[in-house]
């Protein structure tokens, strides 16, 4: 008789064979991994195979790192989530409106940055955050501050750049200091592709065949999407969620309100009929990820994939009709 666990892992194999999954894939139940393991190419002009030490982007997943970044400054008096962008960005002329709140909730009106014509060519070009804060700071509103929820990296971007300007710390510097090394997280960091990362994948796209993912240089995405994780690491993050070792009790319960948006600080929050989910996808040239808790049965899945059309919804859909036997 076939276990679950069998099952997910031949449903993995079909997917592998069918170029559809490309990474490592983690589920955990409680405080334990129930299945971690990992298909297909991390590198496959040398042929390197994907292992559950590959190192990949997780593209927006990232999020949830910079919020959680906001609130320990919160906790530490640094700042306030009411605080006026205004108060850290004086010469932008819209920041007395947008609190850094409505920058988490993706509800500030600021205009989504990667929705810019000249976008590709930007992406590939080394910056610095004052430089990328500029481009957005010369962008009319579209809304009303908290009026409606409309997805923007740009709103995290900004929240980079408030960590680094009120800490003297880079955003890398912030997050090692105060979550990975914390957590143990010792994989996890920004990408950066002139440093040697041992285990780092290469992203992949689809054009008539797989072919290497585009170029991009990873300063430009700071706090929206440029981590790199593998899935053991991310179960520690997902863990340590459970607990006070980052944040109390109050900023958890913050970061996992939606707000009003079906959105928390740096999470999509589903409260439907049958069970709780907080999750984030992350996408980013090559890449395509998930994680999504299941946080009233305390199960976990975590996707890190480096072949950028893999469908991690449909597969998340289909992985939770397995465990819950839907």
């Amino acid at each position: 008789m076939r276990t679950l666990e069998s099952e997910i892992h031949d449903f993995f194999i079909s997917l592998e064979k069918n170029e559809e999954y490309s990474g490592s894939v983690l589920i955990s139940k409680d405080n334990k991994i129930w299945f971690n393991r990992a298909y297909n190419y991390a590198n496959r002009e040398h042929q390197v195979k994907d292992t559950t030490e590959t190192k990949l982007r997780i593209g927006s997943i990232t999020k949830q790192f910079t919020a959680m970044a906001i609130m320990i400054l919160q906790e530490q008096g640094e700042l306030s989530v009411l605080d006026q962008v205004s108060k850290f960005v004086p010469s932008y002329k819209y920041g007395n409106q947008i609190q850094l709140h409505h920058l988490l909730t993706h509800s500030s009106g600021i205009p989504n940055i990667t929705q810019l014509p000249n976008i590709k060519e930007l992406m590939k070009q080394p910056t610095t955050t004052e430089k990328i804060v500029h481009l957005i700071t010369d962008l009319q509103p579209e809304f009303v501050p908290n009026s409606t929820f409309q997805y923007s990296n740009s709103g995290y971007i900004l929240l980079a750049y408030i960590i680094e300007k009120i800490t003297g710390l880079t955003y890398e510097q912030f997050l090692s200091n105060h979550i990975f090394s914390s957590l143990g997280m010792k994989n996890s960091g920004c990408d950066n592709h002139v440093k040697i990362i041992p285990n780092r994948a290469q992203g992949y796209e689809y054009d008539n065949d797989i072919v290497n993912a585009a170029y991009i240089d990873m300063s430009f995405p700071i706090g929206g999407g440029n981590l790199y994780s593998t899935t053991e690491d991310l179960f520690k993050w997902d863990q340590s969620l459970y607990t006070e070792r980052l944040v109390t009790k109050d900023s958890l319960k913050k970061i996992f309100t939606p707000h009003g948006f079906g959105y928390g600080y740096g999470w999509f929050i589903d409260e439907d009929e049958k069970r709780r989910i907080v999750y984030h996808g992350g996408g980013i040239v090559g890449f395509k990820n998930e994680i999504v808790r299941y946080v009233d049965d305390r199960i976990t899945i975590i996707m890190l994939n480096n072949l950028s059309t893999t469908n991690v919804e449909r597969i998340r859909n289909d992985i939770t009709r397995m465990i819950f036997q839907e």
